[in-house]
């Protein structure tokens, strides 16, 4: 059997839906996966259920039972398809994230529903009870402190702590902790343990730096659930696995 599953195509209904233009249908728009489900178009099928936004998001993640999608000016939140809140934003989004906390990256700064617009230079960036940590200018930030300097592409929170990733390798803060990363790894995402997408497949690894599990395949994009779920995608086409790597469907 495939370890792929082609999203279903909603050929009667792609001329009149809202964002979807007549003669181009759901299939041909971008999919999303997020902690829990995927986005396809503006067609969203999560652990509760399916329903439609009114366009097609930048982009989707999700915590607990709230999904949260970007819109070039706007966040919007919902729990089981209904909407819970809708925040205007003052540059035009380019990334979300929702754990520990959301925040949202923005062409200009950050924005953090409890301080509003952060006016931080941020390539990447997670949000604690203990500050924003971000990065960007060669260096690991938290709020406006400098932390720790490297050409670090992405942050994540792993185990309770501040995990900087660059190319090779990544460091934890506090504590400075190095561990080495796959070669070519390209995305990355943390529940109880590392997740990073090679050109060889899904690499998990602890925190310690062990490798603990490989999944083949090429994928462009993957999500991780707070439980280790694992949702990966490659243009239309979605793959769910758990934690240890083995398909979930």
């Amino acid at each position: 059997m495939s370890r792929l599953w082609l999203l279903p195509v909603l050929l009667l209904l792609g001329g009149c839906l809202p964002g979807v233009s007549p003669g181009r249908t759901p299939a041909e728009t971008k999919t999303i996966v997020f902690p829990g489900g995927w986005i396809q178009g503006q067609w969203v099928k999560a652990w509760d259920g399916e329903f439609a936004l009114a366009a097609a998001p930048l982009a989707a993640d999700a915590r607990d039972d709230v999904l949260g999608v970007l819109y070039p000016y706007s966040w919007l939140r919902y729990r089981s398809g209904q909407l819970l809140s809708d925040v205007h934003l003052p540059y035009k989004g380019r990334w979300l994230h929702a754990r520990p906390q959301w925040i949202v990256g923005l062409e200009r700064g950050l924005y953090d529903e409890s301080d509003g617009w952060l006016d931080y230079p941020a390539t990447d960036a997670v949000n604690t009870a203990r500050g924003v940590f971000w990065v960007g200018k060669e260096a690991l930030w938290r709020n406006r402190e400098k932390l720790l300097e490297g050409s670090f592409v992405r942050v994540l929170y792993l185990d309770g702590r501040v995990l900087a990733l660059e190319k090779n390798d990544a460091v934890f803060w506090p504590g400075e902790e190095r561990i080495d990363l796959p070669e070519d790894w390209s995305k990355a995402d943390a529940a109880e343990d590392l997740y990073l997408l090679t050109p060889k497949g899904v690499v998990r690894m602890t925190s310690s730096g062990f490798v603990v599990g490989q999944y083949p395949g090429s994928f462009e994009q993957i999500a991780v659930s707070q439980n280790g779920d694992v949702w990966l995608a490659k243009d239309n086409e979605v793959l769910h696995l758990n934690k240890y790597l083995e398909e979930a469907w």
